[in-house]
């Protein structure tokens, strides 16, 4: 019978459930399998996988500074914005747990926060444990719970490591907006087999009942749904789907193909700000 390690409740067995392949190319010839809990909506990933064996190969641990491109510095700015409005000053220890190869530490040290600290043990560069052995004012972590194998464990570490009065940001995806039915649709947003566990809106915005946190924002779209022509979660979705459909390209020069000489490449290039799904979201607590 399987186990919601979200609600913590046992399951029938009559679950909804739903195949998937990868979204990474290395991997894209791949099944994998998740189950929604009837209970409180959250998506678990089926299979038990060597995920140190796919991290080897995950396009954004190699992603590295020099190639932060205007796209993601775009990105970046609304992101670091979005930490400002929690309260983020100069002086501040911060914490990007699961910073992967680091980018957003540079950017945050760069933009004049020079206590940002980075944790990645999946990450050569930033596996270095003793970041975790100091309190911080600020955590961000971004597209990280949804990847750990025991969601509770890992906030009750967050939860250790922030200071009292201090916020945690928690961007992560929106399982109340995937349809199994159509598991293709959210390709990117189930991300398998990286994602083990996605919440539901309502069990993420309850996280602070069970922490003693405070919900202070709750942002109903990622950091990556910004203003800046092209730079929307729309216009990427439409843009993979015109190449191999992989994160991937994300990472590479923009291919052009005759399926990008179209009218819906600029439309959601200029207008998908205002399109994007509730897919991805973020919740700012105040502990």
């Amino acid at each position: 019978m399987p186990h919601c390690n979200i609600c913590r409740k046992a399951q029938p067995d009559n679950v909804e459930r739903a195949s998937i392949r990868s979204n990474v190319r290395k991997f894209k010839s791949e099944q994998f399998a998740v189950w929604r809990c009837p209970g409180c909506g959250s998506i678990h990933a089926t299979d038990e996988v060597d995920l140190a064996y796919y991290y080897r190969e995950y396009p954004f641990h190699h992603l590295v500074e020099s190639k932060v491109d205007w796209m993601l510095r775009a990105m970046y700015r609304k992101q670091v914005s979005r930490l400002q409005a929690a309260g983020l000053r100069p002086e501040h220890r911060v914490l990007d747990y699961g910073c992967g190869s680091g980018t957003l530490v540079h950017t945050l040290r760069a933009a004049g926060f020079p206590n940002t600290h980075g944790f990645d043990e999946y990450s050569e560069a930033f596996a270095d444990r003793s970041v975790l052995s100091e309190p911080y004012d600020l955590i961000i972590s971004q597209d990280v719970l949804e990847h750990v194998p025991e969601p509770w464990d890992f906030l009750h570490t967050l939860q250790s490591l922030v200071k009292p009065g201090g916020a945690v940001a928690l961007g992560t995806p929106n399982a109340s907006a995937i349809d199994l039915q159509h598991p293709e649709l959210r390709v990117h947003t189930l991300h398998q087999p990286y994602h083990r566990h996605i919440f539901s809106k309502r069990m993420l915005c309850s996280v602070g009942d069970s922490l003693g946190w405070k919900l202070e924002r709750y942002y109903p779209t990622m950091y990556t749904n910004t203003l800046v022509p092209f730079v929307n979660p729309r216009f990427l979705s439409h843009y993979f789907a015109t190449g191999d459909d992989t994160v991937d390209m994300a990472l590479e020069p923009i291919r052009l193909s005759l399926k990008l000489f179209s009218p819906l490449t600029l439309f959601w290039g200029l207008f998908g700000y205002f399109f994007a799904p509730e897919a991805d979201v973020m919740a700012v607590y105040r502990a």
